[in-house]
Parts: structure tokens; sequence; C-alpha cells
């Protein structure tokens, strides 16, 4: 049975815990949806329920979105960040703590998981690994920083990569992303270019392409990219 669990003192600043074996790791999982508040953390209860039976203790957590009075970046990532030291601090055990996370929370969770060296290992699912390399037409992306519409391109960059995780590297966290090969929402070409930027800076960084799968079948336990991503996990818990 899962309990809510504030890690911080604003309403959407919560998750849901689910407990589990103390020698397997804590998942922390941060769900995506454009970074808008109309998506919010029950697109991975199925995940965290499927995780949860296998044994795992679950940390599945909300964070501010855009949508909510005032909030734009870095609230976003700051948020996640303190949830992930939230679960570091107070619910993992001896079994270590990863982070997986899906779409545009991915982007939040690489971004996180650059700055905590301690994470056994962060798991992309169909992330947006690059904002700079995704472009500024994407509104959702726009919306984020408050970006004016008539914003210059120098500017735009800039501002894309105060969030970007290939604009953190290179870092130490080991990084698996997994995208599937039919995803039309986020294009796999971005999982591929944040692999090679990370094989060029030395990381310990792995892509694993789903064929056959588009962007939200990770969020199906019966899927291949739900498989992809349990064995992800048991590689990184094995250290």
């Amino acid at each position: 049975m899962a309990r809510r669990i504030f890690y911080g003192s604003e309403e959407s600043q919560h998750g849901h815990f689910y407990p589990g074996d103390a020698d397997k790791p804590l998942i922390t999982l941060v769900h995506g949806g454009y970074w808008r508040n109309l998506y919010s953390m029950t697109m991975e209860s199925k995940v965290a329920k499927d995780l949860n039976d296998r044994g795992y203790p679950v940390w599945n957590v909300e964070y501010r979105r855009v949508g909510e009075p005032g909030v734009v970046w870095p609230i976003l990532g700051d948020d996640v960040l303190a949830a992930i030291d939230y679960g570091t601090a107070k619910l993992a055990k001896k079994g270590g703590h990863i982070v997986a996370a899906h779409s545009a929370g991915a982007t939040l969770a690489v971004w996180a998981a650059a700055q905590r060296p301690d994470l056994l290992g962060v798991i992309s699912r169909g992330g947006v690994l690059d904002l700079i390399e995704r472009g500024d037409g994407d509104q959702s992306m726009r919306l984020l920083f408050d970006l004016a519409p008539n914003a210059n391109q120098r500017l735009i960059k800039r501002t894309f990569a105060q969030a970007s995780p290939v604009a953190a590297m290179p870092f130490t966290t080991r990084v698996r992303a997994l995208h599937g090969r039919l995803d039309e929402q986020v294009p796999y070409q971005l999982s591929e270019w944040f692999l090679s930027q990370a094989q060029e800076n030395g990381m310990d960084a792995t892509l694993t392409m789903i064929e056959g799968e588009g962007h939200d079948d990770f969020l199906e336990p019966g899927s291949k990219g739900h498989k992809a991503t349990l064995a992800a996990i048991e590689e990184l818990s094995a250290r």
C-alpha cells in the first residue's frame, strides 16, 4: 500500500511511497507530460505497482509544473532534485537509489542525476535528453522557460542549456537510455545524440532501442520497454 509523503511545503511537492525490500534499490519515478500540470504522477502508477510487486521500494514523485502559478524553470528541476534527495536521505536503504524517468521527466531527472554522483544510476525512457538539439519550435519548451515569442537564437540556446542534460556533461552518474524505435513524440535520434556526446565525454552511458514500440509503451508493465527498464534496474543494481 502506497502512502503519500511531502518532500516540501508546496502542494505539488509530494509523492507516493511504496515500501519494499531493504536489500533492493529505491526506484524513484519521474513522470513526463510536457512539463505541464495537465499531467501528473498517476501516469507512472501502473509501473510503480509492478515494480513494488517485484519487491522494489518505489518513490513515485510529483513536482510543480508549468500551469501552476509562477512555475517556470528552474522550479521544476529544483523540485525533482529535492525529491531525489528526500528519497536518498529518508527512503533508500542499503540497496541504494536509482531514478527512472519518462519523456519530459527524463530531462529533469538526468539533469538532477548529473548533480548526484551517489546514485546508482538514472534511466531515461523516451527522454528529451538535449533541449538545444530538440529546437526552439517546441512550444512546451518555450513555456518551460517563459520565453518571449521574439527571443533571439542566442538567448534561446543559452536558456535551453540551463536544463539540458547534454549541457551538464561530463558527469559520473551512470545513464541508461531506452527509446522506442516508433516514438513519434520524442525522436529516438535525441537519445542517439545524447549517447554520442556521452561517449565523447568518457561517460558510462548506454542506449537500448526498443523495436516495434513507441513513446507511451514504457508506461505499460507488459511492454518490451518496461522489460528493458527492469533489465536496466537489475544491471545498475549490480553496481
